[in-house]
């Protein structure tokens, strides 16, 4: 099923009022000292065809600017969809003393779904307190471990990107890598998931470089890598014996090794980078040429934190690759997006705007929608690209590869 909706007017959205973002907003909202619980003695029927969803977002708080995103996101899209059947009811999951009773708000609403919330610790949260309640909940997480049989994660997983990097560089011949992780629980997640993987691949070896999360040595790092020390040690030593040798063979071999900073080759073939911000993406990938680990010999490869097109600015970085969703898509409802908000969209904002236009495709085949529904077993296509729901709360998703060109990103797959 296709899902894309970029293409569709929107000049209506641009005049509408918008809801405001630095404290807690509702569509439907709850009044003062009224106690939502009671709500649901009162609730209003609703038809057979009426969808009524339920946006867990933070309106409020520090992150009350990302929640504005994906609400106008959800907003564009049911516009675009033109189905008058869905209806939003918004909780704000930003004051955290606030959050059970606007959760008690949408279950005094009768919601049908819920999409939200982001952060894994709001997950659990709400998948606690509305374990009973059997409402399909589709958060904006990529964490798989807050995944259960009503909880769902809409994100992009770590496990999803490898699986396709992994997939991609064998398939290309490469066996040998070495991978630049964090050092903590999201890092050994990631030596897990490799490990998965190398016992269904053959032929494959993964070394693991773990790096500070806190004030890290990027030339360290770089130095401990490529194994530069060893390898400057070992070409210093081979120097001195050729001198000794004075032979028309070694001085040979000396005017080769003059603009040479190390000895051999390092022991990999591919390295993949998977660092916490694009920052610090762009320490290693400056750095790491310095230590002899040269971009035209060793593969670069990322994740879907390389898609900034300021690293096509990156002269070593041309013909790296990096897994990601649909890019290409991506702009269009970026630049969409820009057009009617003037800002540009959060990057999860995209993932708002393909559950609406989902949900709303299959209000008109369905009517009701269940988590039966939801396991079809084609997948759906958005602009972030294929997914399908499973009965675990997984979300598979296949995400693409994108090489670095001179100028622009390059779908590979």
């Amino acid at each position: 099923m296709s899902l894309l909706l970029y293409n569709c007017e929107t000049t209506q959205l641009a005049s509408k009022k918008t809801l405001t973002y630095n404290q807690t907003q509702l569509l439907e909202t709850i009044k003062e000292n009224e106690d939502p619980s009671t709500q649901g003695n009162n609730l209003i029927e609703k038809d057979d065809k009426t969808i009524k969803i339920g946006l867990l977002l933070p309106l409020s708080g520090k992150f009350y600017q990302i929640g504005k995103s994906l609400l106008d996101s959800a907003q564009l899209a049911l516009e675009k969809t033109n189905n008058k059947n869905l209806e939003f009811y918004i909780a704000d999951t930003g004051e955290e003393n606030q959050l059970y009773k606007n959760l008690s708000y949408l279950i005094s609403h009768d919601v049908d779904l819920i999409l939200g919330p982001i952060f894994t610790k709001t997950v659990l949260k709400v998948k606690e307190y509305l374990d009973d309640q059997n409402i399909p909940i589709i958060t904006f997480s990529n964490n798989s471990e807050v995944s259960d049989r009503n909880i769902y994660v809409f994100g992009l997983t770590i496990e999803d990107e490898l699986r396709s990097i992994y997939e991609y560089s064998i398939d290309k011949g490469i066996n040998k890598f070495a991978v630049i992780v964090p050092d903590n629980k999201y890092g050994n997640k990631v030596r897990n998931e490799i490990n998965k993987l190398q016992n269904v691949i053959n032929n494959s070896s993964t070394q693991f470089i773990f790096y500070p999360t806190k004030d890290p040595d990027y030339y360290k790092i770089a130095r401990d890598v490529s194994n530069y020390d060893k390898r400057k040690l070992d070409l210093d030593n081979r120097v001195k014996l050729l001198k000794e040798l004075q032979s028309e063979s070694s001085l040979k071999e000396l005017q080769l090794l003059r603009n040479k900073d190390t000895l051999g080759e390092v022991d990999f073939e591919a390295i993949i980078i998977i660092a916490r911000s694009f920052s610090e993406l762009t320490n290693f990938i400056s750095i790491l040429p310095y230590y002899d680990v040269d971009p035209k010999k060793v593969k670069f490869i990322g994740n879907s934190i390389w898609g900034k097109e300021l690293i096509l600015k990156e002269p070593s970085m041309k013909n790296s690759y990096f897994s990601s969703l649909n890019l290409i898509d991506r702009k269009k409802f970026k630049e969409e997006y820009k057009k009617i908000y003037k800002n540009n969209p959060h990057s999860l904002a995209a993932l708002a705007y393909d559950l609406v236009g989902l949900i709303s495709s299959l209000n008109r085949e369905h009517k009701k929608i269940t988590n039966e529904i939801l396991h079809s077993n084609s997948g759906y296509t958005g602009i972030n690209g294929w997914f399908r729901f499973d009965e675990n709360g997984r979300v598979e998703r296949r995400p693409l590869i994108f090489h670095v060109g001179s100028d622009k990103f390059i779908i590979k797959n």
